[in-house]
């Protein structure tokens, strides 16, 4: 199914950082997913936000359009599905700084990884560093240490040069984009 998102170049300049930060990451994962399961390698998608409409205008029967809804529940995670017989999970962020902020993940999408994991599952947290243009995957057993020491500590953010040591940096090309399965299969099996 295709989503129609609005299109953002028909608002002002503010508005389009804003709405489309992270949307070329997701775009590019999201071509990576399709890629694996063309090339039957995983089934994985990104998951849908759960809304509630409240107000739907219909100028005519064919162009209903919802303007008015909210969000039903916190979202979990941004994609699931299965790899090599295992349920996957993951949450995917990007940071124009060469840290990325725990302000920028919930604390209930870091408690739906941590219970994937304690299930048998494979659970991370993806980031693309837009500065160096570098994307890491950090399993979440050691996101969440990382998590738990800042609550300790001054340090509230992941460093690059952290994100590199603790995690792996995922293989960038033309097709997929971030073949970022190389870089799970390094660190879970």
């Amino acid at each position: 199914m295709k989503v129609k998102y609005p299109n953002p170049t028909l608002h002002n300049e503010k508005f389009t950082t804003i709405k489309t930060h992270g949307m070329l990451f997701e775009n590019a994962l999201n071509v990576t997913n399709e890629y694996y399961l063309v090339h039957n390698k995983a089934i994985i998608y990104k998951k849908p936000t759960p809304i509630q409409v409240v107000k739907v205008d219909y100028p005519q029967r064919s162009k209903a359009k919802i303007v008015e809804a909210y969000y039903k529940i916190p979202s979990t995670t941004d994609y699931n599905g299965i790899y090599r017989g295992k349920y996957i999970d993951y949450e995917a962020k990007e940071t124009v700084n060469l840290s990325f902020s725990f302000t920028h993940i919930f604390p209930h999408q870091i408690d739906h990884l941590k219970k994937v994991n304690e299930h048998g599952g494979i659970a991370f947290v993806i980031i693309y560093f837009k500065k160096v243009d570098e994307v890491i995957i950090i399993d979440i057993v050691t996101f969440n240490k990382l998590y738990e020491d800042s609550k300790k500590g001054a340090v509230k953010s992941i460093s690059l040069a952290t994100a590199r040591e603790k995690g792996k940096i995922v293989p960038k090309g033309y097709t997929p984009p971030f073949d970022y399965l190389k870089a799970v299969d390094e660190l879970f099996f």
